[in-house]
């Protein structure tokens, strides 16, 4: 599993750098990415892409979570609550209870993951918000995606950098 480090590096030469150091860490050119102010040109440099840029993924993980939940819940409601009371659809009457409850929770756990995902495009990643001010005064968010074991390695990397910023 790989651990994903965030550095705010001040400006595209040292951005330069910085992907320059991490090549001879050994760490590969799809590992490393950058974002930066719309318009910016990265050059040679990888921009991030919408996955890293935006909280799709995670967005669509809280999204299975809460709608297999809702699901599980829209089963139950199904199942106890008598055809005359609510107007459920008769189709669930011959199956079997671990039927119904699995059918509609699966169905809500894809339809809120596809939900939430959409939204999460759409919404700036949350552990990047706090760097969104200084890239749009200029700064190169760098994004590297390495294993957990040399996380604290290209820290030291990117700290002997010597960033004033």
């Amino acid at each position: 599993m790989n651990l994903k480090l965030n550095f705010l590096l001040p400006d595209m030469k040292v951005a330069n750098q910085a992907s320059q150091a991490m090549l001879l860490a050994r760490v590969e050119d799809k590992n490393v990415c950058f974002l930066a102010r719309p318009g910016t040109n990265l050059g040679l440099l990888q921009s991030a892409t919408a996955l890293e840029a935006t909280n799709t993924f995670n967005e669509g993980l809280k999204g299975i979570l809460m709608g297999a939940g809702l699901g599980l819940l829209g089963g139950l409601y199904v199942l106890y609550f008598p055809a005359w009371f609510t107007d459920s659809p008769l189709w669930f009457t011959n199956a079997s209870d671990f039927a119904i409850l699995t059918v509609t929770t699966f169905i809500g756990a894809v339809a809120a993951a596809i939900g939430a995902a959409l939204l999460g495009v759409n919404i700036l990643n949350t552990d990047l918000t706090k760097y969104e001010t200084r890239i749009n005064d200029g700064a190169v968010l760098m994004i590297v995606s390495v294993p957990y074991r040399r996380a604290n390695e290209i820290r030291k990397i990117v700290s002997k950098l010597h960033l004033k910023f």
